[in-house]
């Protein structure tokens, strides 16, 4: 259970996973390949995606339907193979060594956040969950975290520890983290996706290097 806040300064630190703490490609690409469902499935999905003719979270429901079938474990190898961001794993030591709560908050996949937790010692991950029975996935995606629900999430827990906003910085690099920039009183855009996230955040930073947070972080503390 998270402690309450005992000093000034950054005592929350949320990030987005996907292009943020974790680079190209993604679980759902890497995924798709294990299945051979890139051509008919993945990839066009993924156009008519960047196109609006789908939202994030039909998207996403469709990508994992296609996966109907496929064992479990091949979907946790794909997770495994997943680049985590330059920088990464160096700043989420730091902001451990300094007793930060990490938290991921993401519109992808469970197996990934759980990875990460695992690997980096992130404190707590919300995300999206890929159904599995008897080894095998059904298809249907659990969406625990829907593409506009990041700033209730991240709400959440600030009410539980008794956060305050100048406690929080959050780190994204979609419209999905806008809500959660909103709620901080540092906000890192990361390679934004647009303008319109880049001008949601306190900071932008324009290089896929979580190593160029590390200053803003620390100042914070």
């Amino acid at each position: 259970m998270m402690q309450g806040i005992q000093k000034s300064g950054l005592k929350i630190a949320a990030f987005d996973m996907e292009g943020c703490l974790t680079c190209d490609p993604t679980v759902w690409e890497i995924m798709h390949r294990k299945n051979n469902s890139w051509r008919s499935c993945g990839e066009p999905y993924w156009e008519r995606y960047r196109a609006g003719e789908l939202g994030y979270d039909e998207f996403a429901r469709l990508d994992v339907a296609a996966w109907r079938g496929a064992p479990a474990a091949q979907l946790r190898s794909a997770a495994a193979e997943v680049r985590l961001m330059p920088g990464c794993r160096e700043l989420l030591r730091k902001l451990n060594q300094e007793d930060i709560y990490t938290v991921v908050i993401s519109n992808g996949l469970m197996c990934v956040a759980r990875r990460l937790a695992a690997e980096c010692g992130i404190k707590e991950v919300f995300a999206n969950r890929a159904i599995a029975e008897d080894g095998k996935l059904t298809g249907e995606l659990q969406l625990d975290v829907p593409y506009d629900s990041k700033g209730e999430v991240l709400a959440k827990i600030m009410k539980k520890s008794g956060a305050a906003p100048k406690h929080v910085i959050a780190v994204g690099d979609s419209a999905a983290d806008i809500p959660m920039f909103s709620l901080a009183r540092v906000s890192i855009a990361i390679c934004p996706e647009n303008s319109e996230v880049g001008g949601g955040a306190t900071h932008v930073v324009e290089e896929k290097n979580l190593a160029m947070c590390m200053d803003i972080m620390m100042n914070m503390i």
